[in-house]
């Protein structure tokens, strides 16, 4: 999506991943994303058969009064611009601004092809294998968080049973 992997100066966004969607998860997440004033990218990987892929992502972002989910397929338009993210339905897109905010911006017809999801699937699979080095780096820290419907989120080796 054209950001930094690593120094960035503000946190715009926050990217997660989710083995299983239920309301409680959902409502936790959203919760969350008002309180810490962070849009949402989330990865949920609930095919058995492809455990390292994702199965699909939702994006979930801000308004004025609310707080929006909606099912997205990253799209690659072009080769050196950043990933794009596609609504299921096609009828919007959304990218990272030169902040890191995510903005509503014009459908490209080329970002609702398969095509398009297909080439950007292994985009961040290339960039995942390519960061191996800088998450051993403990420059970021993968952490296991259980999201409440309060929208705490509570590692998961210190949450209460």
């Amino acid at each position: 999506m054209g950001l930094p992997v690593t120094g960035t100066t503000s946190a715009a966004i926050t990217f997660g991943g989710i083995q299983s969607v239920t309301w409680p998860i959902l409502e936790g997440i959203a919760r969350k994303a008002a309180e810490d004033r962070q849009d949402a990218i989330f990865a949920v990987y609930s095919d058995e058969r492809f455990p390292d892929a994702p199965a699909w992502y939702f994006l979930v972002y801000r308004m004025l009064d609310s707080v929006a989910m909606v099912k997205v397929h990253p799209a690659h338009v072009a080769k050196n611009e950043p990933l794009v993210l596609v609504t299921d339905d096609g009828t919007r897109q959304f990218a990272a601004d030169e902040r890191g905010v995510l903005r509503e911006v014009p459908v490209q017809k080329k970002a609702t092809k398969q095509m398009a999801h297909a080439k950007a699937a292994i985009r961040i699979k290339v960039t995942a294998d390519n960061l191996d080095h800088v998450l051993e780096s403990g420059a970021w820290e993968a952490t296991t968080f259980a999201f409440h419907a309060d929208g705490t989120a509570v590692e998961v080796d210190k949450a209460a049973a």
